[in-house]
């Protein structure tokens, strides 16, 4: 069974059973932590998924703008890592 056959399976799955948006949601913590860093990955935190805005807090505005200035790279990354186009922009919170 192939790979795009298995992701077939496990999405519908996951919708059937109402969890999709939790498990992406914790897909999207992992991936945004490694991508990140550990030191930063201290001062902010995937908070939720909204309707393809990925709600990240933040412990100060500073890395805010820094994240919102590579906002088009991190979502790049950040889907390519889960395999779905689930992040569309990003939103900031504090933390």
């Amino acid at each position: 069974m192939s790979a795009d056959r298995v992701s077939d399976l496990i999405d519908p799955a996951l919708r059937g059973l109402g969890v999709r948006v939790q498990v992406r949601e914790q897909q999207l913590r992992a991936a945004l932590h490694d991508i990140v860093g550990p030191s930063l990955a201290r001062m902010c935190r995937v908070d939720r998924l909204e309707r393809g805005a990925l709600v990240v807090a933040t412990a100060n505005t500073a890395l805010s703008h820094q994240l919102q200035m590579d906002s088009a790279t991190l979502i790049a990354v950040l889907n390519t890592r889960i395999g779905a186009t689930a992040v569309k922009r990003l939103r900031f919170i504090p933390m």
